[in-house]
């Protein structure tokens, strides 16, 4: 079974139903990239405990081409004079990408960059004993193999009185309830071993975990255009659909995956100027470690 595993069955249809998302956000929605990421400095506290005398540890889990940590790298400067920024990240694009804009922005000179060309599973493999002040992964946590793990791997390499952020998908949303409807009906096994997962799973590993934790919206919700998914014979629309669902070819291979998702999607969308809009949201969850 394919369901909730798109990037697995086929990388290429992946890149390609992204590339296609994209595009469906519109022009306007994407030049708002630079507020969306910098959310994310705001919700790191201002205040992030290490020890006298040493850098501030950061650890950046899926960091690809370095927007988001950019961000937060400029937020952690303003009260740090240094920061020690391993950078893990199995891409070597995207982290030739990142250590170029290290090198080109002259206001993060102080940041010392650790670069791990890994996978998460492959880091936290590796055996080590440094702790971070600050651990982050944002939006990446659909593709590493043991959501569970990543997590638990994560709390344990952060430093008491560190902060552990992670973004994700909302559960709340029209996109995060179509995940649950979409396994409900045709999925097999643990949704969790698909990319089919949420801001509430993050949620129920913390409360399971009975780590105390705050979250907030992203506050930058992105409405999709996805009026060519209406259109059978539309590649847009079929890629656009590929992504929501998170399974390749639906059109063609899963005729009804296709009929109930548009069901879902037309009953939550709105016309605008005879266009349909679906709104996606986020959640940021960030867990501060108490010292035993």
């Amino acid at each position: 079974m394919e369901v909730g595993r798109l990037i697995n069955s086929s990388p290429e249809r992946y890149l390609a139903s992204m590339t296609a998302i994209r595009a469906a956000y519109g022009h306007g929605q994407m030049n708002r990239r630079a507020d969306y990421y910098h959310t994310f400095g705001a919700m790191v506290p201002d205040s992030v405990l290490c020890e006298p005398g040493t850098d501030l540890r950061v650890l950046g889990i899926g960091s690809g081409s370095g927007d988001v940590d950019s961000v937060i790298l400029k937020k952690l400067l303003q009260r740090h004079d240094r920061v020690y920024n391993r950078v893990v990240e199995p891409s070597g694009e995207l982290l030739e990408q990142y250590k170029t804009r290290m090198r080109e922005d002259t206001s993060l000179g102080a940041v010392k960059c650790d670069w791990r060309q890994q996978t998460a599973e492959e880091y936290f493999q590796t055996k080590g004993d440094t702790k971070f002040h600050l651990i982050h992964a944002v939006h990446v946590l659909y593709h590493v193999d043991d959501f569970h793990a990543t997590l638990r791997n994560m709390w344990g390499h952060l430093a008491d009185g560190g902060c552990m952020l992670v973004a994700q998908k909302s559960g709340k949303d029209a996109g995060g309830r179509l995940y649950y409807k979409l396994w409900d009906e045709f999925g097999q096994g643990d949704r969790l071993k698909t990319s089919l997962r949420t801001s509430v799973d993050v949620e129920q590993w913390f409360d399971a975990a009975g780590i105390e934790y705050v979250t907030s919206g992203d506050g930058h919700g992105w409405n999709i255009d996805i009026s060519e998914c209406f259109h059978e014979e539309s590649e847009a629309g079929m890629k656009i659909l590929d992504f929501l669902t998170q399974t390749p070819y639906v059109c063609s291979n899963r005729p009804e995956i296709r009929s109930m998702a548009l069901e879902h999607m037309r009953s939550n969308s709105s016309l605008v100027d005879g266009k349909r809009f679906y709104k996606a949201e986020s959640e940021v969850m960030v867990a501060l470690k108490k010292g035993e």
